[in-house]
């Protein structure tokens, strides 16, 4: 029986193969994005999801509140707190500390010949190598593959690997040979092995491959990283409470220890407090964060996409399905005299929506790559497509089941109830009364069009105001080097003489930030004399070279000098409206306190955007101490910029930065890059709402030109006698638009204010942002009628130069 359902169902969707292949191509675009976006989704949500206990596993956070009334809020804390809750709070279990340590790693191998290697972790933010106390261990569970895991950390220069970087270090060997090895971290921390880890192979934060003893940095330079300072926060700390524990519990125990602990300061307050580790990977709001975070809201947006792109796939289909069934209404009333009931009925049309969704789910399969390859730089590079992965395997199986119902359901119970007497005639259609809710499907497919068209201008002409807007100072050709951070200043300065002689390069400066790094200093100033209170001020350190190779604007007073250490300040007007003054010339030779100690200010420069336009323009002071420039600002020459000679002049420069730092890795960036990285995540959320208009538009079109057939079926006889009293292809065609028209209408008055909250909500992450426009809508308004106009049209056109003798035969 069941072979017969599927043999007619075949030949059903055979012979209408324009319909088949539409509802294919809808559902396969529909099914395909929530593929993808289940994909990208699942991979964010998955980080740190695997621990044993992972909801006793907590990172300890730090909140710096300061009287000026700002806050810093980081993944570090004083290693102080961390001896502190160790011995104090009973509710915790294990606490350890860690430092990330970025070291050049050396393995001498039996010829005493040292194979050089990097610490640092292939698509990750962070180096690989941390020193980490012995209950690191007890707070992460790990397989052994060699050592003792209760012991592997208690001594000193003692260092567990895991198993990939020993393979990197040493090459496949059997890791029990490699216990008592040496490595030798920065020429000079030399360290035995005395465990081997399996690697994890879930998503996680913490991919870190070399934990080196804690006890070790006792007799090392690392010392200084474990201060017993309750000011000084290098070292990050992770917990795990005992059973039966709350984080709020710890927290007012934290609050207990830096009250009793913790210097009074009145100008700044220390807040510890827990974050859940499966919460980390969202958390961007952590200074100096050395971790990839995900935005939860886009990722929350993206699943929500996926529900509307499949749901208006479903509703294209039981629109192009009902349009379809006028035609076969005298099959159904044949069916039906011959002895079918509605069930058989039913399960014909199901069989046959079960066909059409699985050739759409084989083509969805297929295209799941590309769209991910086509998207690559926008979604993370862990994302992959693994079939028969057990999760993603029953999402598909999911997916396809509540898509053969859903699309299925309707248009086969529509054609079961049809009159067979009425059937026969070819006009036994109940569906009429379903008329509205036809019209409702299509208001809001477009309505959902509407939104993503709107949404899509807006962020492009946000984005276009943000290229636009005058920075502050100059961004071309400005190439950044980092330098080595072990190689003294010197070295660094002796580097900046000789790239000024390469003909391709105009100046070089030497700075520890660029004016718009999207980080920054913060020094701790007195504005009001010795017992006025503490302003945390952004700070920017460059040396004499550093205004003018940016290009900034000196409104009064002058650059500054060559210095060894802090000496004087240039200041932004943003700093002079918070000093009281007007005019930038009152601001020269005032004084600034730092530690109590006065500095003048030399000079004041025209606001410049230090963060992106995200935030507002802040005060700013720039100073010039060269301890703290690390890295060396190059501005190209006119000469130096065209395209053949930018090559041979970063060829020259590599050349002389490598005879500088021999063993060092070179790397540069140009400055306008690193400020579009800034937007990246405002430039991915245009590409994914652009994708997504371009779908939801496409499935709506679908969905509208099924009604279309519907609507020209039911009006067959009326277009007929229109023609035989004289009405024009012209007049019929729009007869038949306007109703449409209507509806695409209908849907922009109530997108408009679904849209313009939305993007006012969107926008509102911007200090610096566009007004909303009522050209937007209107233009928005424009497009979608002109897509439905395209999409009805050669339907129209074609139902209107119908012979009207053969439109009347059946009346």
């Amino acid at each position: 029986m069941f072979k017969n359902y599927f043999k007619t169902a075949w030949r059903i969707l055979w012979r209408n193969k324009i319909y088949t292949s539409i509802n294919i191509l809808g559902l396969a675009l529909g099914i395909c994005a929530c593929i993808a976006i289940y994909l990208i989704s699942g991979y964010e949500l998955s980080f740190d999801t695997f621990h044993p206990d992972k909801d006793r596993i907590f990172r300890v956070m730090t909140t710096s509140h300061f009287a000026a009334g700002d806050q810093d809020v980081m993944s570090k804390v004083p290693y102080s707190s961390v001896a502190a809750v160790r011995r104090e709070l009973p509710g915790v279990e294990a606490i350890s500390a860690i430092y990330m340590y970025s070291a050049k790693v050396s393995v001498p191998d039996v010829n005493k010949q040292a194979k050089n290697f990097d610490s640092s972790i292939d698509g990750a933010y962070y180096p690989g190598t941390v020193v980490a106390e012995p209950q690191y261990f007890k707070i992460f569970s790990y397989r052994w593959l060699a050592g003792n895991q209760e012991t592997a950390l208690n001594q000193p220069y003692k260092v567990v690997l895991t198993l990939s970087r020993a393979q990197k270090y040493f090459g496949n060997v059997d890791p029990g040979s490699l216990l008592g090895r040496e490595i030798v971290y920065d020429d000079s921390l030399r360290v035995q092995i005395s465990g081997i880890v399996e690697d994890w192979k879930k998503n996680t934060d913490f991919a870190f491959t070399d934990f080196i003893s804690y006890s070790t940095v006792q007799n090392s330079f690392l010392k200084k990283a474990f201060a017993d300072d309750w000011n000084h926060m290098s070292t990050q700390a992770f917990v795990k409470l005992a059973p039966g524990t709350g984080p709020d519990k710890i927290n007012a125990g934290f609050a207990a220890i830096v009250k009793a602990y913790a210097p009074k300061n009145p100008d700044v307050k220390l807040n510890l407090w827990l974050e859940a580790i499966t919460k980390v990977h969202f958390d961007a709001d952590v200074v100096e964060n050395p971790i990839r975070t995900a935005d939860l809201p886009i990722v929350y947006g993206m699943i929500g996409t996926a529900v509307f792109i499949l749901l208006l796939a479903l509703v294209n289909f039981v629109n192009l399905a009902t349009a379809q069934s006028i035609q076969r209404t005298r099959e159904m009333g044949v069916r039906k005299i011959m002895g079918s009931s509605k069930t058989g009925i039913m399960l014909q049309f199901l069989i046959e929506t079960f066909l059409v969704t699985f050739f759409a789910l084989i083509l969805a399969l297929l295209l799941v790559n590309p769209v991910l390859s086509a998207f690559k730089a926008f979604i993370p590079q862990g994302v992959t497509f693994r079939l028969l992965e057990t999760n993603t395997l029953l999402f598909i199986l999911s997916i396809t089941l509540i898509t053969c119902l859903f699309a299925g359901l309707y248009p086969a119970r529509t054609l079961a109830v049809y009159s067979p007497a009425l059937s026969l005639r070819g006009t036994g259609t109940p569906g009429g009364g379903h008329w509205w809710l036809r019209k409702g499907l299509i208001v809001f497919q477009f309505t959902l069009s509407l939104v993503f068209i709107v949404g899509s201008l807006v962020v492009h002409q946000q984005l276009s105001y943000t290229r636009g807007k005058a920075l502050g100072f100059n961004t071309d050709a400005i190439v950044i080097l980092p330098t080595s951070r072990k190689a003294p200043v010197k070295q660094m300065n002796v580097l900046a003489q000789q790239l000024k002689q390469i003909p391709g390069v105009s100046m070089v400066a030497s700075e520890q930030y660029t004016p718009m790094d999207g980080r920054d200093g913060n020094i701790a100033l007195k504005l009001n004399g010795i017992n006025g209170t503490e302003t945390r001020i952004p700070e920017l350190s460059g040396d004499e070279h550093y205004l003018s190779l940016y290009g900034m604007k000196l409104l009064a007073g002058r650059n500054l000098l060559p210095a060894d250490s802090l000496k004087e300040y240039v200041i932004n007007e943003t700093f002079l409206h918070l000093l009281g003054l007007r005019e930038p010339r009152e601001a020269i030779g005032k004084m600034l306190l730092y530690q109590n100690k006065p500095y003048p200010i030399v000079g004041v420069v025209a606001d410049f955007h230090e963060k992106s336009f995200h935030e507002t323009i802040k005060p700013v002071c720039i100073v010039n101490i060269p301890k703290m420039q690390q890295d060396l600002t190059v501005k190209l020459a006119a000469s130096g910029k065209q395209a053949a000679a930018l090559k041979v002049t970063l060829a020259q420069i590599e050349k002389s930065w490598k005879a500088m730092y021999p063993g060092e890795v070179f790397d540069f960036r140009f400055f306008d890059e690193s400020i579009a990285l800034l937007y990246e995540k405002d430039y991915r959320t245009a590409k994914l709402i652009n994708a997504a208009t371009f779908i939801v538009i496409f499935i709506s079109c679908i969905g509208l030109f099924g009604l279309t057939i519907f609507t020209t079926k039911r009006r067959t006889a009326e277009i007929g006698i229109r023609k035989v009293l004289g009405a024009s292809v012209t007049n019929i065609t729009l007869m038949l638009s306007k109703d449409f028209v209507v509806l695409v209408l209908a849907a922009l008055v109530v997108a408009s204010p679904v849209a313009w909250y939305l993007m006012d909500r969107w926008l509102q992450n911007f200090v610096y942002r566009i007004a909303i426009s009522w050209w937007m809508f209107a233009l928005s308004g424009i497009v979608a009628v002109v897509i439905a106009l395209l999409t009805i049209s050669f339907q129209s056109i074609k139902a209107a130069m119908m012979n009207p003798v053969k439109s009347l035969r059946s009346e």
